[in-house]
């Protein structure tokens, strides 16, 4: 384990914190999460390896806790790029801190969180075997959901997730991003366009079967129409020319 004299935080480090047996911590963290259960939300289990808070912030930005390497680089730029107010609050040379930090597996601490809110302009909230927030990062107000993460044993983060409202992307600054919740309203109503368009086209499909039929139908009859008429127009035909030729050789007997 690494000298932590010196450095910005003790809390980058895994330290004993309350005096508890491992099945201790164990109960505590059960009875944590089905509280935590009971307002709505999830606790996302992190790999323990260092990384747990850029992993937790990884998991609800990206959707991806191994995206940690991406939000800590990102990160550190910011911090780097915002020199002049971050400097002071680090304790340690700044540029050590900032090329320390950019390693993966070196724990982050407050002021990354700090850093991360703003980056993603959306407020961070810490919750420590409570219901309630023991830290809120971001005063500014902002519209996106919270990005929530659990701190366990005094050295570990997890991802606090909203199942009813996901938020994977928000913050991202893309182009045309709509938010999870109007997606998720948009497929709604796309799928339900989708069916009613389809629901139109089998309709028209099976009147225009229904059309074909009775003009297939009606075709039959003109024809059976027509054909009988033809054939009553040709016995008619025929009794007149039986009774003409009759007609005739009675003359003809009558004359001679």
């Amino acid at each position: 384990q690494e000298d932590a004299t010196g450095y910005n935080s003790e809390d980058e480090y895994c330290h004993a914190g309350d005096q508890l047996t491992d099945e201790e911590w164990r109960q505590r963290d059960l009875i944590f999460a089905k509280s935590i259960e009971k307002r709505g939300f999830i606790i996302k289990p992190m790999v323990e390896d260092g990384a747990c808070l850029f992993r937790a912030i990884a998991d609800q930005v990206y959707g991806d806790q191994n995206m940690h390497s991406v939000v800590r680089a990102h990160c550190m730029d910011y911090i780097l790029k915002n020199r002049d107010y971050y400097c002071a609050y680090v304790t340690e040379d700044f540029n050590k801190y900032v090329n320390r930090k950019r390693h993966d597996f070196v724990h982050g601490n407050h002021l990354e969180i700090q850093a991360l809110s703003e980056m993603y302009h959306r407020t961070i909230e810490v919750y420590c075997y409570a219901l309630k927030p023991i830290n809120t990062f971001g005063a500014e107000k902002s519209d996106y959901e919270p990005i929530r993460l659990s701190y366990h044993r005094a050295s570990h983060y997890n991802s606090i997730t909203n199942p009813f409202k996901p938020s994977v992307g928000v913050g991202l600054g893309l182009p045309n991003c709509l938010l999870p919740s109007d997606f998720d309203r948009r497929q709604l109503s796309d799928a339900v366009r989708q069916s009613e368009e389809h629901l139109i086209e089998q309709t028209m499909l099976e009147d225009k079967l229904k059309a074909t039929d009775w003009e297939a139908t009606n075709e039959a009859i003109e024809e059976q129409v027509a054909r009988e008429s033809y054939l009553q127009w040709c016995k008619d035909n025929e009794r007149r020319r039986k009774k003409e030729q009759h007609a005739s050789s009675s003359s003809t007997i009558t004359s001679a």
